[in-house]
């Protein structure tokens, strides 16, 4: 049963921070603190003209980043969520129940602490979905694995829309950070919650999008890429079978060019030099020049 949303803003957005350092980021931050500084400042950039209502999960953070958060959104509508160290299942699923309780958008997104974002980013996926009820679901980056996983390298069924420069087409997955609907998050938000049950990323997008998750010379191929492909196939079955077998195909889209990276250095989305964009503004941080971007 669809739930009517008040729409009194463009977009919810339920964010996740956490202070540490994970893998090896762009630029090679050390200091958790500056890095989502800088995440932070580029992702107000994007925001442009929109609207929005923010949740602010703050899983074992000290007092500066909740000072960090409301320096960079001063007067945005916005809670603060202090947490005592849940982790990254309980506090995605603490995001999933957010975002479809909330009424005050019926655009949400799902926002983390290691993205880059250009500026103004935010306004043309906004807009993508507006347009276009058949799209279920949106990622920002046009992650470099679409072209080096073959797991990712799909033709047979793949839609593309072109809109002014930028084209859409449709993807297997993306991480956790995404944009979509209430409505259909309601409708999905049992199979995003196998993630605290261990089930990654690539393996729930896969039972959503039903790409490749029927076809076992993927999993052979896929090898070459790592156990990590086979594995999330296995495991889409394994946790999500229900939905593979009887629940809707839904559409993941994806922008070319790229509107934002993810800020593993060796997950960077193609098509921009990131170290020039960003990179004097990641200098002045990490040698604690906080000023403004």
């Amino acid at each position: 049963m669809q739930t009517k949303v008040d729409s009194e803003f463009d977009l919810a957005v339920c964010y996740r921070i956490y202070p540490r350092v994970s893998g090896n980021p762009i630029f090679g931050f050390k200091d958790k603190l500056a890095l989502t500084q800088l995440n932070l400042e580029t992702f107000k950039a994007a925001i442009g003209d929109l609207k929005i209502r923010m949740w602010v999960l703050l899983d074992n953070c000290p007092p500066a980043y909740a000072e960090l958060v409301q320096a960079i959104f001063p007067g945005t509508a916005m809670d603060l969520i202090a947490l005592n160290g849940e982790g990254n299942g309980a506090t995605f699923a603490r995001q999933i129940d957010i975002l479809t309780a909330q009424q005050a958008a019926e655009l949400v997104y799902f926002a983390e602490d290691d993205y880059l974002y250009l500026p103004r980013s935010l306004e043309p996926a906004v807009a993508f979905l507006r347009r276009h009820p058949e799209a279920d679901f949106l990622t920002l980056p046009d992650h470099v694995d679409y072209y080096r996983q073959y797991v990712h390298r799909i033709q047979s069924g793949q839609q593309c829309i072109i809109e002014g420069s930028q084209q859409w087409r449709t993807v297997v997955a993306t991480l956790l950070t995404f944009m979509t609907r209430r409505q259909t998050l309601v409708e999905t938000g049992d199979v995003f919650k196998t993630y605290r049950r261990n089930n990654p990323d690539l393996a729930m997008w896969m039972a959503l999008t039903k790409l490749r998750v029927f076809n076992p010379w993927c999993s052979v191929r896929g090898l070459g890429d790592g156990v990590y492909i086979p594995g999330s196939q296995a495991l889409a079955w394994r946790h999500t079978w229900r939905q593979i077998l009887f629940g809707r195909r839904r559409t993941l889209w994806a922008p070319c060019p790229t509107l934002a990276t993810h800020m593993e250095r060796n997950g960077l989305a193609v098509g921009v030099d990131w170290e020039r964009v960003f990179g004097a503004r990641a200098k002045a941080l990490q040698e604690g020049h906080t000023g403004s971007i």
